[in-house]
């Protein structure tokens, strides 16, 4: 019995824990939503995959950005779902982007969806 009791609990804290994380989450993008535009270059497009029998590889770009004279990089997500055409995620190279940075810390940033060449964009996780 005492068993069933802390697979409760266990389960309540783990679902508890989620909640705090997609509060957090939602805060900080209203939070990100504020903060001042940088341009941002996609340097590299790259295939992650996850796990050992993954479908559809995830495509991921890396970009850089600066503020003032400080040199800044970031990954965000790349979906061809809205792709029109045969191009390749490759094209985004060098292709200029919009990234939200916070003023106070300039390495913390956000990538508000946007759609670039077919190809939407998104934060990585």
């Amino acid at each position: 019995m005492s068993s069933a009791v802390g697979l409760i609990l266990l389960a309540i804290l783990l679902l508890a824990g989620v909640a705090v994380f997609v509060l957090r989450r939602s805060v900080s993008a209203e939070r990100a939503a504020k903060w001042p535009v940088a341009e941002a270059t996609i340097q590299t497009v790259r295939i992650a995959r996850y796990g050992k029998n993954t479908g559809n590889p995830i495509y991921v770009g890396d970009f850089s950005y600066t503020v003032g004279d400080e040199y800044y990089s970031g990954t965000l997500a790349i979906s061809n779902s809205f792709s029109t055409g045969e191009a390749p995620p490759g094209n985004l190279i060098n292709q200029k982007i919009e990234v939200r940075y916070n003023p106070r810390k300039p390495r913390q940033f956000s990538v508000p969806q946007q759609e670039v060449q077919g190809f939407l964009l998104d934060p990585y996780f």
